[in-house]
């Protein structure tokens, strides 16, 4: 087993990070770590102590940057794209490896975005990136969705003051449940689905980009949470799994055209009367450059991604990618049911 005391854990609420957690609270060695889980907020991080029992923290950046510089193991399911979160974790690591000479253990999350074509959802492609493809992930340039934050973990795992290990989701589907879900803690709807509602709600009727012939890859949530909990397990135990610049983990069960998606968030948010028509219309150039514009911007392009790697550890997800279109109406129920609370 690796030498694994004390554990940071970042994104509690998120909906990946909640139900992460969630698995490794159920770990059958749980019970030998220290685990501490990071909040923005105060009252957060007391309402977890409380209802579930585990050590928090709260506060700035410099809070994250003083827990890691103590941790064993940092594991990071908060936003792939938060640079300042990232270099906190960065700082403290090597502050940990100057005392310990040690390297810091992370498990970050990326995500599958890093593959974006231009398709503006045009046309589908049939050009996989598959995780054992190190050389071109490893090539993406930092203008790519996600890089900015992933190259300088490769850098620091480069330079020996941590070992890393990168999951990389696709669009996830389901509602999240577990305990931090129960404890009103977690988000359980997911992020994408979450921010084209959105949208559609502000507009009134289902918004696209082109034709939306474009595909993306598909996971389900609970099966993304068996993939974190298989390399946790694995890297604990001491098995030597790849890690750095081959440290490289797609979550994905299969792939889809987006056009479904997004025309079934829309349907779904009509059939609950909360968008005035199901017909959609095309996205204008100023919704396009907003901030949920960024976003439907992203989704409209093509990456279609294969994950041997992952499923080399043993990871079998259950949950089919066609599965997603059924689960468009009770997401967006209980978004609803969220935003109205």
């Amino acid at each position: 087993m690796a030498i694994v005391k004390k554990i940071l854990f970042l994104g509690t609420t998120g909906y990946i990070g909640g139900s992460v957690l969630d698995a490794i609270l159920d770990h059958p060695r749980a019970g030998e770590f220290d685990i501490t889980a990071y909040f923005r907020s105060a009252e957060k991080a007391k309402k977890c102590e409380q209802l579930i029992g585990i050590k928090t923290i709260a506060g700035s950046f410099d809070v994250v940057q003083e827990a890691a510089a103590k941790a064993d193991f940092v594991i990071n399911c908060a936003s792939s794209d938060d640079l300042p979160l990232t270099e906190a974790v960065l700082t403290g690591a090597k502050k940990h490896f100057a005392s310990t000479k040690v390297p810091t253990i992370l498990l970050h999350t990326s995500g599958t975005g890093i593959n974006l074509d231009r398709a503006a959802g045009q046309y589908a492609t049939d050009k996989t990136l598959d995780d054992t493809e190190s050389a071109r992930i490893n090539a993406l340039p930092p203008t790519e969705w996600h890089r900015n934050v992933d190259i300088p973990i490769l850098q620091a795992n480069k330079e020996g003051y941590i070992t890393s290990y990168t999951v990389y989701p696709s669009i996830i589907f389901g509602l999240a449940t577990g305990r931090f879900v129960k404890a009103g803690l977690q988000n359980p709807v997911p992020t994408a689905a979450y921010f084209i509602a959105l949208g559609d709600i502000k507009r009134g009727v289902p918004g696209v980009v082109g034709p939306m012939k474009n595909v993306w890859n598909f996971v389900d949530i609970h099966d993304v949470a068996d993939l974190y909990f298989i390399i946790f397990d694995a890297i604990i135990a001491g098995k030597n799994i790849p890690s750095g610049i081959d440290g490289h983990y797609f979550a994905e069960n299969g792939y889809s055209s987006v056009g479904p998606y997004f025309r079934g968030i829309g349907q779904a948010l009509y059939e609950l009367g909360t968008i005035r028509s199901a017909e959609e219309t095309q996205f204008t150039p100023e919704e396009m450059n907003s901030e949920l514009g960024v976003v439907y911007g992203y989704l409209a392009n093509n990456t279609r991604t294969s994950s041997t790697r992952s499923r080399s550890l043993g990871w079998d997800p259950k949950v089919p990618a066609r599965a997603m279109a059924d689960r468009l109406k009770g997401e967006m129920k209980v978004m609803l049911e969220r935003i109205n609370a």
